[in-house]
């Protein structure tokens, strides 16, 4: 399987009042000095190899239905096919599974912790009591 992406944005001198409600959300969440313009990601699939008439077929697509040229651009390209993505995948999948060992590591370290902070607290409440009882 060969993957083609067309990606489709709005052309410079279009307002974009999706990316202007995006930009304003970050500002407003603390993501100062970012610019937002917000498009479109198509993914195309074949089977077989991506031939140059195979592109320009996509090519026609995207100027046809894809995108309104008359307001926006667009880019094709070749993305890896899913299988070299699969050996991705299982990478990233293999390390979240890390990151959320060590995760649960950190919680049980810090449950241990506050138990012992909190036995030791009680064993100096413990000890006050006794020297004012004694």
């Amino acid at each position: 399987m060969a993957r083609v992406v067309v990606d489709v944005m709005p052309k410079p001198e279009i307002l974009d009042p999706q990316g202007k409600a995006v930009t304003g959300a970050l500002a407003r969440l603390g993501f100062a000095g970012m610019s937002v313009r917000q498009g479109k990601r198509f993914e195309l699939e074949f089977d077989g190899e991506v031939t140059e008439e195979r592109l320009a077929e996509v090519r026609r697509a995207a100027e046809t239905l894809l995108a309104n040229t008359v307001i926006e651009t667009f880019d094709v390209r070749v993305e890896p096919t899913p299988e070299s993505a699969g050996a991705v995948d299982e990478a990233q999948n293999s390390q979240a599974g890390n990151n959320q060992a060590e995760n649960n590591k950190a919680e049980n370290n810090k449950a241990e912790n506050n138990k012992a902070d909190g036995s030791e607290a009680q064993s100096a409440e413990e000890a006050e009591l006794a020297a004012r009882a004694g």
